[in-house]
């Protein structure tokens, strides 16, 4: 049956040897196991092997080092089927295949011949959030800290932190001299500190570094010019809000599946006679809800669709294009939290309980929104430019 979510596109699924086709095939099992990982605090090590044979941990990265090389739509539209599984699993493929982003100010000799020489099938963790403190040695960086949130129920190839660089002059426009690096993973100590009310499969651990020397080669500017030879990472800092928009859609599109589970089953406690299906007053605010999240759904898709093609044009969105997209994305977040919140009180009494997947996708979307992506002001700075004035912090 086809509904408002699907598209016609979609109806025509793509080539089974596609990222999407192939992630597919493992829908069911991921859905049928929600419970378990949420129980375990854990993607199963089994599905997030086969989500990396089916090649969603490189989908972002250029085909030259062996990467899928799917552009901001069609990745998120994998991480959108995923989360409408299970919500973890959708954050964790989100998390890891787009934080490649962070690391394109790496040298490009670093970057091509150390880093993906052997090919792009990577497990990337991390956090971007300059906690870190280095002082500057012969050759390159001391660095210690502790960073929250690294998402990713795996063992990772590299870690990525971010850190600031002790007694550096500011840079010209008076921010800290931040930098990013890649370190590995028996470098920093994990720290089991992800209890949380929503995700709760995604790991989204602390971790900390004590001093550990980073060669310069592996570090960059957190803003700087791009070294990974795909158009995606020619867009303004930072592009990853369609894939969280993505785990956010996914929730929505898997919780309307629930309630229309519930619809065709569940009976009112004061009129057994009946399903709550065939009231006509749920039935119109059942198609609310369909409409509004495919709503949300053609938002990101244009918006994300507008800043994708000026990068494959070679072309620099226009702070109308780029922060509709970003400004979208916050909207998406928290108009988001507001569906979730009307499928619930639909859901009734049914949705309380923790067998109810409908209770762990508005646990996971209230999660979700909490990121900085979804809270970075970017609806005031869509504001000054329709208003024709400068938007405040310019791109970023």
């Amino acid at each position: 049956m086809t509904t408002l979510l699907e598209s016609t596109s979609s109806q025509n699924r793509e080539a089974d040897d596609s990222v999407l086709g192939r992630v597919r095939a493992h829908l069911p099992e991921i859905a049928a196991r929600s419970a378990e990982a949420e129980a375990a605090r854990a993607v199963p090590a089994e599905i997030v092997t086969a989500l990396r044979r089916a090649g969603v941990f490189r989908m972002s990265l250029p085909g030259a080092w062996g990467g899928e090389q799917l552009d901001l739509v069609e990745g998120a539209r994998v991480v959108r089927e995923i989360a409408r599984a299970d919500g973890s699993t959708g954050w964790t493929v989100q998390a890891a295949s787009m934080a490649w982003f962070f690391v394109r100010t790496l040298p490009a000799s670093t970057l091509a011949e150390e880093v993906f020489g052997d090919g792009a099938d990577l497990l990337l963790r991390g956090a971007i959030a300059p906690k870190g403190k280095a002082t500057p040695v012969r050759g390159g960086y001391r660095i210690s800290g502790r960073w929250p949130l690294a998402s990713g129920s795996f063992a990772p190839d590299w870690m990525l932190a971010g850190f600031v660089v002790e007694g550096a002059p500011p840079l010209p426009d008076g921010s800290p001299d931040m930098r990013i690096a890649l370190v590995r993973p028996e470098e920093v100590t994990f720290l089991d500190t992800w209890d949380a009310v929503g995700l709760r499969a995604t790991q989204s651990t602390d971790f900390t570094m004590d001093d550990v020397f980073v060669p310069e080669r592996f570090t960059g500017p957190m803003f700087g010019d791009n070294n990974i030879p795909a158009p995606f990472y020619e867009l303004p800092y930072s592009p990853t809000g369609a894939s969280h928009d993505a785990v956010v859609l996914g929730c929505l599109e898997g919780a309307l599946d629930d309630l229309a589970e519930l619809a065709a089953t569940k009976r009112p406690a004061f009129n057994p006679r009946v399903v709550i299906g065939e009231d006509p007053v749920f039935q119109e605010k059942f198609a609310e809800l369909h409409v509004r999240t495919a709503a949300l759904r053609a938002l990101s898709e244009r918006t994300g669709r507008t800043v994708m093609d000026r990068a494959l044009a070679g072309e620099a969105p226009t702070q109308t294009e780029w922060f509709g997209y970003t400004g979208g994305t916050q909207h998406i977040h928290h108009e988001g939290i507001r569906i979730l919140n009307e499928i619930m009180t639909l859901s009734g009494s049914s949705g309380l309980y923790s067998t109810s997947p409908v209770q762990r996708r508005w646990r996971d979307v209230r999660c979700v929104s909490q990121h900085v992506v979804g809270n970075n002001g970017s609806m005031r700075k869509l504001g000054a430019a329709l208003s024709g004035q400068q938007p405040a912090g310019g791109a970023r």
